[in-house]
């Protein structure tokens, strides 16, 4: 009597147990048909070099990292040298003392400062760096194995580090045509005669749903599920 009892608990659980070993079976086969994560991917933005068109000296800087600036908001005054071209000046703001007044070009956060007052910098050389706030979007990288199952359009869940693991939505905007090695400063071709098959992977644009993108971190690591069914 009780032996069939216990014959019986145990015929019980084992039962349950193949069910819940069929049903995440059954959940994992729908998962990998219907969707595509990964974690190799990142916050990406412009990030825009603010600088002077000739040589100048640093005389006042106007902003510190982490400040937000508006487009044409001043960032910091310079000084150009005596008999410095006055073509140099176009596009920046001159003073009636001879400084140069340098202007963000976008609305965003200054990410760096580059130099200080008193500094001298060269043409091109940057002051400060702008992350433009206008243009987020999130790089991910994706095997070559599994690109053909991306399609522009496509529903994307974004898992953000940076904000405690909250997520937002977007969707897949463009895939790159070429893999991210092509772009790579080392040649991906070999040519010993010795050669491993690596997979490589394949760069896709995705674009936020009227999500506030200041509250992102270019370069920060993301994690994505991709809608592919």
């Amino acid at each position: 009597m009780v032996s069939n009892r216990k014959g019986k608990i145990i015929l019980s659980a084992a039962i349950v147990v193949v069910i819940a070993i069929a049903g995440l079976v059954v959940f994992l086969i729908y998962q990998g048909s219907n969707y595509l994560s990964t974690d190799n991917a990142r916050v990406a933005a412009p990030l825009i070099g603010v600088s002077s068109v000739g040589g100048c000296q640093v005389l006042d800087l106007k902003v510190d990292i982490g400040s937000y600036v508006k487009k044409g908001q001043v960032v910091a005054s310079v000084g150009m040298p005596r008999g410095t071209d006055t073509a140099l000046r176009e596009g920046m703001r001159a003073s009636p003392l001879g400084n140069v007044s340098i202007e963000s070009p976008v609305n965003g956060y200054v990410a760096a400062v580059w130099s200080y007052p008193g500094a001298l910098i060269g043409a091109g050389q940057p002051i400060v760096t702008v992350y433009d706030t206008s243009n987020v979007w999130v790089q991910a990288n994706i095997e070559e194995t599994k690109i053909n199952r991306i399609k522009p359009g496509q529903k994307v869940k974004i898992t953000v580090d940076s904000l405690g693991g909250k997520t937002v939505t977007g969707s897949v905007d463009g895939i790159a045509p070429a893999t991210a090695g092509t772009f790579s400063l080392l040649s991906q071709s070999n040519t010993s005669g010795n050669f491993t098959k690596v997979v490589q992977v394949v760069p896709i644009k995705i674009s936020l749903d009227g999500f506030e993108s200041g509250l992102l971190i270019p370069g920060s690591s993301v994690e994505v599920e991709i809608e592919t069914r």
